[in-house]
């Protein structure tokens, strides 16, 4: 196999993840040779029949929600969308009440990783479903969300976030194997976990500063990530200048003395 990426792709691979030697030899043989195999960077991560979908899984962890979004990594193009409610909110509506969950239990953080895991794998269930697709054929996911939702998902500790200077356990960005993290995607697949900034301001406001190459324009503008946690950059000729606020009462309806949260109904009719 890494002979025959060399001399047909010019793709000098030097490692085969385990998961994948475990099928190599039978597999080969019952598609008589020939089969689609996905590289990231010197590592096959997966193999799959000739031809096949090779996708991709965007997730915002959000406080609140999680959004999903299914892309094919041949064209980029975005095939499904769907967005669901964070199980974690059982736990508690702010980052604060589960950070205090995890820190009064390990027992219960261990519980909110399972939660978020099982909703993710849901989620991409559901996604592939609308366009006909298996979740094994997903062979990369890209995770964002707050540093708190960040420390959840991965089952970093969570105590030094309660206080000021609100250090994050960890940075940079990360490569984790999927089925290390429970996710049933191909069980070769890394997932990406963008890097945190500082304080809560997480790897969702970085990927939106990507997105929008915020960073690129020229002049004074200011870029906004607004959610149960909020960010604003200022950004003067690529200089950038962050703060976050919590601005999940204000969605939820923190010490409103009439009306509702934007919740089924809020709109009673049009």
């Amino acid at each position: 196999l890494l002979q025959a990426l060399n001399q047909q792709h010019q793709l000098r691979c030097s490692q085969v993840d385990i998961d994948v030697l475990h099928i190599l030899s039978p597999q080969l043989r019952s598609w008589n040779w020939q089969c689609q195999a996905t590289v990231r960077n010197d590592e096959v991560v997966a193999l799959s029949p000739w031809p096949s979908h090779q996708l991709g899984l965007a997730i915002d962890l959000g406080t609140t929600k999680i959004a999903g979004y299914l892309v094919d990594l041949s064209h980029g193009r975005t095939l499904a969308a769907k967005g669901i409610m964070n199980p974690q909110i059982s736990y508690g509506e702010d980052i604060v009440s589960r950070i205090t969950t995890v820190t009064n239990s390990s027992a219960e953080g261990v519980q909110l990783q399972k939660l978020v895991v099982e909703a993710l794998n849901e989620l991409a269930v559901d996604l592939c479903a609308e366009v006909g697709a298996n979740i094994e054929e997903i062979v990369e996911a890209v995770v964002v969300g707050n540093t708190a939702m960040h420390h959840l998902f991965l089952g970093l500790p969570v105590r030094q976030l309660a206080y000021s200077p609100f250090v994050p356990a960890v940075s940079q960005a990360l490569d984790i194997k999927a089925r290390d993290l429970g996710l049933h995607i191909a069980s070769g697949a890394y997932v990406h976990v963008l890097p945190n900034i500082a304080g809560f301001v997480g790897a969702d406001h970085v990927a939106m500063l990507l997105a929008t190459e915020a960073w690129q324009a020229k002049g004074l503008i200011v870029a906004l990530d607004i959610g149960t946690n909020t960010e604003v950059s200022l950004v003067n000729n690529g200089e950038i200048t962050t703060v976050s606020c919590a601005s999940g009462p204000a969605f939820e309806g923190g010490h409103i003395k009439d009306g509702m949260r934007a919740a089924s109904g809020a709109i009673e009719r049009l």
